[in-house]
């Protein structure tokens, strides 16, 4: 989910209302503090304020994960038992990003997070902002931690959609869910428990069809729905830098009226030429939409 925030860059909490019930209402779960939701940019009592608004307004309708990344590990320990207190789901957990890690490093950073917190912890592939990529071999051992239940992956490598379902789909004790947008209907069909696509926060009914479509086995409004979204996708993403996509996403959520395209620095809000361009781009496939 993005975060909404004012001109001053406080949180704008009806803007963030406004979002989750339009997840919620949608059949989406609810993944606040992540990479999409700039996260790393915010005070602490911000992120706090983000996951009770989430679960208070998702209101049991959907399950609500909450980000808990940071460089320093007692930071996420502190957060992950605030926020399973106030009613998240489970907490999605990144490496720290400043020092290169090897194998060993990973896996004992993840034990240490999975002994601290003991519960409903998700393990965050995100090598586009960590410059890391956890192995298949650190996965497996920390897929065998009682604590930790899930994986997000978002690395786009050759192969590694096939070779992480092979090694973890069908698990009841853990699941897996697709970071990539563009392979979401080549991970559902090998077994993957559930996507995060950034679209989503545009067109979360879009996305709630496509999965009960593969759910039912039909894959050939599966590939149309996915065509649709990579589209809008490329709204927003396409000759932009990931933080630059960012912004041009709220801006698209501007034009749905759900909120402005302020953001925290580094990043930048877009400038008028983008949004006018976003706005004029994505009408035409918002209309176009199968009903």
């Amino acid at each position: 989910m993005v975060t909404p925030f004012t001109a001053a860059g406080e949180l704008d909490l009806a803007a963030a209302e406004r979002l989750t019930d339009h997840l919620a209402s949608n059949g989406m779960g609810v993944f606040v503090l992540g990479t999409t939701g700039e996260a790393s940019s915010m005070r602490q009592e911000q992120r706090r304020q983000v996951v009770d608004l989430a679960v208070r307004v998702s209101a049991g309708r959907s399950l609500v994960y909450a980000g808990i990344g940071d460089n320093c590990v007692s930071s996420s320990l502190a957060a992950a038992r605030d926020y399973l207190a106030l009613g998240a789901s489970g907490v999605v957990a990144h490496l720290p990003s400043y020092y290169l890690l090897g194998d060993g490093e990973m896996y004992s950073y993840f034990k240490y997070l999975a002994d601290g917190i003991g519960r409903s912890l998700v393990i965050y592939n995100m090598p586009q902002t960590t410059r890391m990529s956890l192995s298949m071999d650190v996965l497996q051992r920390l897929a065998e931690l009682p604590a930790i239940t899930g994986l997000k992956d978002s690395e786009n490598a050759p192969g590694r959609v096939e070779q992480t379902a092979s090694l973890f789909c069908g698990r009841p004790d853990f699941s897996v869910f697709m970071g990539v947008a563009l392979l979401s209907t080549q991970a559902l069909r090998l077994g993957f428990d559930g996507l995060v696509p950034s679209s989503g926060n545009i067109v979360p009914a879009l996305w709630h069809r496509l999965f009960l479509a593969s759910q039912s086995g039909n894959w050939s409004e599966v590939e149309e729905l996915q065509r649709h979204a990579d589209a809008i996708a490329q709204v927003f993403q396409r000759g932009r830098t990931l933080g630059q996509s960012l912004g041009a996403l709220k801006a698209c959520l501007g034009t749905l009226g759900l909120c402005e395209s302020h953001m925290l620095p580094p990043l930048q809000g877009p400038d008028e030429a983008t949004r006018a361009a976003v706005t004029a781009s994505l009408a035409p496939l918002l209309s176009a939409l199968p009903r």
